[in-house]
């Protein structure tokens, strides 16, 4: 063992038995002054017995040995019983029982006044400690049910907060150029798909077949009028003009249709036209931690009048949001 181990067991077996004698002679001190108030108590020197018995519970500068501190308590209230101050002693028997619970008095000791008074003192002590625990477990069951009540109003809070922040509120404004355009536009900025794809099927349709037949009918035109310059050939001229002719009328009656469905659709867009659209729309919410992570761009095609001092027209294009 090292010579500085012993040192500290030296000094801690000195600490020892300095605490051993300076107890000792407190404890008996202590001893001593209760023995005299008790003697004092047995003499009915009520007054000197109190003198003595409060000098030993004094927080201060009393005894702090619990079993001659209980026991001068006991004394004390009965002293007080004994002057008729039963307010004071039972305020005396209730520290007592507080700060010693197993505190037992002598049945033979003490008069049967004082030894009721105590179990008195004790019973109420125990109803008011047992309502104070009820009173506080409502009061703790209150408070956790007040707590439920505000996290669950939190959290419903935090999902309106969340719904709100989730969505975009947009105004979508339509123009009343875009109705007197063809092919389904006044139908598709309007909110019908269904008529929008239909206008622009059928219209697309007839002027693609306007188209060929104005093609053939000047093929087989340009095909009469070479073979007409050839004597011999005049009679196969004249029929190829014919089959032009025809087919100029079929050019003809698929043009009229061509306009007339793009003039019934115009009517049925300006009919039906809406100013304007409110739209929600889903917005992204940021995500959890410090990090932002990285989303593609969000495309958003559009339809848009252009008119200008050479002409009107239409234009079609995509915006690109990235959050």
């Amino acid at each position: 063992m090292s010579l500085g181990a012993l040192k500290r067991i030296f000094c801690a077996a000195c600490v020892l038995a300095f605490v051993s004698l300076a107890s000792g002679p407190a404890f008996a001190q202590g001893r001593a002054d209760l023995e005299k108030a008790r003697a004092a108590y047995l003499a009915r020197s009520f007054a000197e017995a109190e003198e003595r018995l409060r000098s030993l519970v004094d927080p201060t500068s009393g005894t702090k040995e619990r079993v001659v501190l209980s026991q001068a308590r006991m004394y004390l209230g009965a002293t007080l019983l004994a002057q008729g101050k039963r307010d004071a002693a039972e305020d005396v028997f209730e520290k007592l029982i507080l700060e010693d619970p197993a505190y037992e008095p002598d049945p033979l000791g003490f008069p049967a006044d004082v030894v009721n008074t105590f179990i008195d003192t004790r019973v109420q002590l125990q109803e008011r400690l047992k309502a104070a625990a009820q009173t506080a477990a409502k009061l703790e069951a209150e408070r956790r049910a007040r707590d439920e009540a505000e996290r669950r109003a939190r959290e419903i809070w935090l999902e309106k907060l969340k719904a709100q922040a989730g969505e975009e509120h947009v105004t979508v404004r339509n123009e009343r150029l875009v109705a007197f355009l063809p092919f389904g536009a006044g139908q598709f900025q309007n909110r019908q798909p269904v008529l929008g794809w239909a206008f622009l099927g059928v219209e697309s349709s007839l002027l693609v077949a306007t188209a060929v037949t104005w093609g053939m009918g000047l093929y087989w035109r340009d095909r009469a009028r070479d073979e007409a310059r050839d004597i011999a050939l005049v009679a196969r001229a004249d029929e190829l003009q014919a089959r032009a002719d025809e087919i100029r009328v079929w050019n003809l009656g698929l043009g009229a249709a061509l306009a007339t469905v793009a003039a019934v659709g115009i009517v049925q867009a300006n009919i039906a036209f809406v100013p304007q659209f409110d739209e929600r729309k889903k917005r992204p919410l940021p995500p959890l931690g410090n990090g932002a992570s990285a989303r593609a761009p969000r495309l958003t095609p559009f339809v848009a009048p252009l008119v200008s001092p050479q002409g009107a027209g239409v234009m079609l294009g995509a915006t690109a949001i990235t959050f």
